[in-house]
């Protein structure tokens, strides 16, 4: 069974394609120069950005960010089910509308999306911060407590500040949680509000529907539309570009075209890019309705202005239209305007190949000298494969920002899709530390060879020097201690 398959991978499969919005992509031809130039890794090696103002906005101080995730905030409903819905559009539309009918019990709730890659990149020792929409309903105080206790920063909103849509705090221990419009949303014995109301002030809900055998199927708002969901943010607010300003890396998803207006996410990460950050891409299988037209701009944006590009092998092969995940990886670091570094495909079980840089090539589509490393998945006993790619890259992001080398960081990011594949479900079930060290120790004594066993154990000490260096500054005791 494939271990490092995004948990979107399965979602939305055959979806029709998204109408395209009329929007055209431009590069501006002012900071060209710059920002088309490619990145390199060294620049964001611990240490050398200097962050800016803390996002509230005070400008007391510096405040580092190592990553930020931009968008994809979803809870997701675990529901079980006796068989799984068909493929039909018109038939998973009345699905959604029957689940959507009835809230579904607080004991299915999890956060999901982009929750699932900032949840990790806590757990890995990473201060990780959020920007995204998040609703004024208690779903959204739900996301935001579980988010704050893995040690992620306070999500910074993206929806326009009104007297009427304003955060909505919750606690575990509160009975009720109460809008703005003072009407109550839960009880004591876990009800939910219906899921309703304008798209700013509802929380992106996706059901995960789960068959007695453990198979997966999804189905949300994102398969529907209208799109963009988020109607009516046009540009993110100050406070949020505050954010991505000072954040070393920053990671995002194909998901966020559909939630967003194709120019405010080319804006927030022109504008990131040129303080410095490195971009993190993974377009997951939402690739498949961005081939033509305005998306298919928008995708060859974020695949040019990356640092490091993720994909799945499937996803790989509808952007590149090559079968060879080698192949596919170098087409995308030979695209004439990339800055890309890295590109990693992962390939199930097979593990991942993770693709470097060249000089440019004599011939187009090819880089010279780009280097190749592959490596081999962890063996465990795979339990689920939601969130393993999402998990997966985290660890990606830890090695680039800090300078590791390719076999390190593969070590690394296969361990921690495989300490995911041995838990059930996703947000607060993906990797934790001391089962990753624990696969990393397996990796170095048992290693296929010389080369992988001494990467595995390189990455077990630079992950425990990350986690001492963590805990020192208090982020994620909970989850840091028992590992460091």
């Amino acid at each position: 069974m494939p271990l490092h398959s995004t948990r979107q991978t399965a979602l939305h499969r055959g979806s029709p394609p998204v109408p395209a919005p009329a929007v055209r992509v431009q590069r501006p031809a002012a900071r060209s120069a710059n920002i088309f130039a490619p990145c390199g890794q060294n620049a964001y090696v611990r240490g050398s950005r200097v962050p800016s103002a803390a996002s509230s906005g005070a400008g007391a101080g510096e405040h580092k960010i190592d990553v930020c995730g931009l968008g994809n905030l979803c809870v997701d409903a675990v529901l079980p089910l006796p068989e799984l819905p068909p493929p039909d559009r018109e038939l998973r539309r009345q699905l959604l509308d029957t689940l959507t009918a009835s809230p579904p019990p607080r004991s299915s709730w999890e956060v999901g999306g982009n929750c699932n890659f900032m949840v990790a990149a806590s757990r890995l020792g990473l201060a990780t911060a959020s920007v995204g929409h998040i609703g004024t309903d208690i779903y959204g105080g739900f996301m935001d407590e579980v988010l704050r206790e893995e040690g992620v920063q306070a999500t910074t909103r993206i929806a326009p500040t009104t007297s009427t849509s304003t955060s909505t705090t919750s606690s575990s221990s509160s009975s009720s949680t109460t809008t703005t419009n003072g009407k109550a949303n839960g009880n004591g014995n876990g009800s939910a509000p219906a899921i309703g109301g304008g798209s700013l002030d509802s929380t992106l809900i996706c059901f995960v529907l789960v068959d007695p055998a453990s198979r997966h199927a999804f189905c949300s708002r994102y398969d529907f539309g209208p799109w963009p969901l988020l109607d009516g943010i046009s540009a993110l607010p100050e406070r949020a570009q505050a954010v991505l300003r000072s954040s070393r890396a920053i990671f995002t998803n194909g998901f966020i075209f559909d939630e967003l207006p194709l120019q405010a996410v080319q804006a927030c990460v022109l504008d990131a890019i040129s303080q410095g950050a490195a971009i993190f891409f993974d377009p997951g299988p939402r690739c498949q309705t961005m081939l033509e037209g305005p998306r298919r701009a928008a995708l060859d944006l974020l695949l040019d202005l990356s640092c490091v590009v993720l994909m799945t092998e499937e996803e790989a092969h509808v952007v590149t239209g090559l079968q060879d995940a080698e192949e596919a990886a170098k087409w995308v670091l030979a695209r004439p305007n990339a800055r890309a570094q890295w590109v990693v495909v992962k390939m199930g079980a097979k593990g991942a190949v993770l693709c470097t840089r060249g000089a440019p090539g004599s011939q187009p589509g090819q880089a010279a000298g780009a280097s190749t490393t592959y490596m081999g998945a962890v063996k465990v006993e795979v339990v689920d494969t939601v969130g393993c790619g999402d998990s997966f890259a985290a660890a990606i992001v830890m090695g680039f920002i800090n300078g590791w080398a390719p076999d390190v960081t593969l070590a690394l990011a296969n361990a921690v899709g495989g300490a995911t594949a041995m838990g059930r479900g996703a947000g607060r079930n993906v990797a934790r530390p001391e089962t990753v060290l624990r696969l990393l120790g397996e990796g170095a004594a048992g290693g296929v060879s010389v080369e992988q066993r001494a990467a595995f154990a390189r990455a077990k000490g630079l992950l425990q020097q990350q986690l001492a260096k963590a805990q020192g500054r208090g982020l994620g005791q909970g989850q840091l201690s028992a590992a460091a």
